[in-house]
């Protein structure tokens, strides 16, 4: 019997004593002299001391260099990445006392008055260990995070073990390891998590193989993890770094695990990326910067057990990113739930990004934390959207609706796609489209001008034949906004501390009529609901959100405009106009639902575009935000 990676791993080894297992161990050529001829005589003093002074080495290597303080219990970042037994709850628990230990005796202890809790001796550390691992067995072995979690305690503390303790730790590292190597190939990942797929198929072989490199086939080991991180990597981001929104409610976790392989390459001076990877993971970096709100939160993923701007900051340390890019210093400029000074960043490029491979958009104004962000995604049944306006949470998960033709349900029959994305000086805009039942088309548009505070989101239903619609947009509004109708008017009033936002039905007649269908409401979870109908092979239903802080307490009114074509006027079904008035400030918006012969006029405004969104000059003329062909 012996171990090696690369084969199989023989059952018995796992029942044999720490002596006898050291002489199965099956050493490189060139490995540690006295390390190696103590395993083959099965000399565990003699063996525990090498180890021993080996891995003193290694824990000094990890805390050379900037950054490395944060980056030494990284693998506590995905304590909650598994629905944890409580096997590896009580590894967590063990790892954190560790960690605490380890911390305050390098800091060292200052005298206080204040009272000393109890504090564990290494001897303790020890015997919990080793009674810890008493659990584990060939039946219910060690789990990938739970071997992850131990590696990290060898390569930081394992020279303060007691000696049998220690090499009852490193054989049981090492039994898994092997394990893994050998039963790599045939795992099943098809429901496992991406970040989970990366942790097991590529940072673990990359981390394990430094660790034990003087195991023959380690370096073959090490190499599948670097080239299973690469595919991984490479198979999840689109070609400009954008990572795919099917996972993007754990890109933390991915993130994490890119991180740490990252920091483990630049412990070991080994790069775990080669140049193309490099590249594209610094941009994955850049994406998910340009993702992050004023609090440090990266839009649509909760925070789990690491802060969003510390886990970036310490990603960037192991990109190109400049010292002085806007990226850097925004995060440097990002601290969290501590009051600080406002900031701006001047950037010749516009702080925005999508992917249609990657079903994400990403809009923003400008670099700052009182800035306006907008994301997107379509990649599941319903796009999902976030927005922070001013560095506020204003709206945050699926975007719903419902449609029903002359009383029968119509849903959804396709995939969400991207058909138009543009981005200027002037605003970010998206167009996504899915196919209904019996021939309906949804459309949905999204504006977040560069410049003004405000959001367009429309909803454009068409068909082939003359039906009653009833359809309605559905909205989340994040929790602790509260909402209210103005009197006799269907503007609907959100409010919270720092924020107050009006939102403009302009669909809908401004004034409200119990006889006429439509409404604006915030029901009891908290959703916007627009309520309209038509009779018609068409419908429009635009929404204006508008958090401008010199407008919020002026007039506003709206009203639809009538639309002609070679002065004809054109039917609702077939084109509709809509016109915003807030203070002395006036809105324009135009859509075209069947494509006419001529140019339309609305409001003395010729056009041959499908789209237009645009303010009205001093001179009535418009000054476009947006025209869409």
């Amino acid at each position: 019997m012996s171990i090696v990676f690369g084969q199989s791993v023989p059952q018995q080894l796992f029942s044999l004593t720490d002596e006898e297992f050291l002489l199965t161990v099956k050493w490189k050529s060139k490995s540690t002299r006295d390390l190696k001829k103590a395993a083959q005589v099965g000399d565990l003093d003699r063996f525990s001391r090498g180890l021993g002074s080996q891995l003193k080495e290694i824990s000094k290597q990890k805390r050379r260099g900037k950054h490395s303080e944060g980056m030494l219990w990284a693998a506590l970042w995905s304590e909650d990445e598994t629905e944890n037994t409580c096997r590896t709850a009580d590894l967590i628990n063990l790892v954190k006392s560790i960690r605490d230990v380890s911390e305050k005796n390098i800091k060292g202890t200052k005298k206080t008055k204040r009272k000393k809790t109890p504090e564990l001796s290494w001897d303790e550390v020890s015997r919990l260990l080793v009674g810890w691992l008493d659990q584990v067995c060939i039946s219910e072995p060690l789990l990938p995070y739970e071997l992850l979690l131990l590696t990290e305690v060898v390569e930081n503390v394992g020279y303060c073990l007691a000696p049998s303790a220690l090499v009852t730790v490193w054989r049981h590292c090492l039994f898994a390891a092997a394990s893994l190597c050998f039963n790599l190939e045939e795992t099943d990942f098809s429901d496992t998590t991406e970040d989970q797929v990366i942790l097991i198929s590529g940072e673990l072989p990359w981390r394990l193989g430094f660790l034990f490199q003087e195991i023959s086939g380690a370096k073959n080991f090490r190499q599948l993890g670097q080239q299973n991180l690469r595919d991984c990597f490479f198979d999840r981001t689109d070609t400009d770094g954008t990572p795919h929104a099917d996972f993007h409610a754990r890109l933390d976790y991915w993130l994490a695990a890119l991180t740490r392989a990252s920091y483990i390459g630049h412990v070991w001076g080994k790069s775990v990326w080669d140049q193309e990877a490099q590249e594209r993971f610094q941009w994955s970096v850049e994406n998910l910067i340009m993702l992050c709100d004023g609090s440090g939160k990266i839009a649509l993923c909760p925070v789990h057990a690491v802060e969003h701007y510390f886990l970036l900051t310490l990603a960037t340390y192991y990109t190109d990113l400049p010292a002085r890019g806007v990226e850097r210093r925004y995060l440097k400029a990002l601290t969290s739930g501590k009051k600080r000074q406002k900031f701006f960043f001047q950037t010749d490029e516009e702080p925005s990004n999508q992917s249609d491979w990657s079903a994400i958009a990403t809009m923003r104004n400008y670099w700052s934390d009182a800035s306006n962000l907008l994301v997107t995604t379509w990649n599941s049944d319903l796009p999902e959207l976030s927005l922070s306006t001013t560095g506020k949470l204003l709206i945050e998960g699926d975007w719903d609706f419902s449609l029903t033709a002359d009383e029968r349900a119509i849903s959804g029959d396709g995939e969400w796609s991207c058909i138009c994305w543009h981005s200027d000086e002037d605003a970010d805009y998206l167009e996504l489209q899915m196919d209904l039942e019996s021939g309906y088309k949804l459309e949905r548009q999204i504006l977040l001008p560069r410049n003004q505070h405000f959001v367009f989101l429309s909803d454009i239903v068409t068909g082939t034949e003359t039906a009653n619609l009833e359809y309605r947009s559905v909205i989340p509004i994040s929790l602790g906004i509260k909402g209210s109708l103005k009197e006799g008017t269907h503007e609907l009033q959100l409010k919270t501390k720092g924020l107050s936002a009006r939102v403009f039905p302009i669909g809908l007649p401004q004034e409200r009529d119990f006889f006429q269908p439509g409404s604006l409401t915030l029901d009891d979870q908290n959703q916007l609901v627009l309520h309209q109908a038509s009779l018609g092979n068409a419908l429009y239903a635009p929404l204006i959100i508008d958090w401008e802080p010199g407008l919020k307490r002026k007039p506003a009114d709206w009203a639809s405009l009538t639309v002609s074509e070679g002065g004809k006027i054109s039917a609702r079904d077939e084109a509709s106009g809509h016109r915003l008035r807030i203070g002395a400030h006036q809105l324009l918006v135009y859509r075209s639902l069947k494509k006419g012969e001529n140019s339309r006029a609305v409001l003395g405004h010729n056009t041959n575009y499908e789209s237009v969104i645009g303010r009205f000059d001093k001179n009535g003329d418009v000054s476009p935000l947006l025209f869409v062909e």
